[in-house]
């Protein structure tokens, strides 16, 4: 009735699931800086700011 649970395994199982978590983080983040990738915070803020350029408070970047 009183079962111990099976130190090595579960912390064998912890050691995996946060190896796991952080190489997903550094593919993540690695990809980002690849392909320049927006997240949402970044969405929302490029979409504001094409709603300003189209209602005509901002003008358009044009170089030069």
């Amino acid at each position: 009735m009183n079962e111990e649970i099976p130190l090595v395994p579960a912390i064998v199982g912890l050691l995996l699931v946060a190896y796991l978590g952080s190489e997903i983080n550094r593919q993540r983040g690695r990809l980002r800086e690849v392909f320049n990738v927006f997240d949402k915070c970044d969405s929302k803020i490029a979409a504001v700011l094409e709603d300003m350029v189209h209602r005509g408070d901002l003008k358009p970047y044009a170089p030069g």
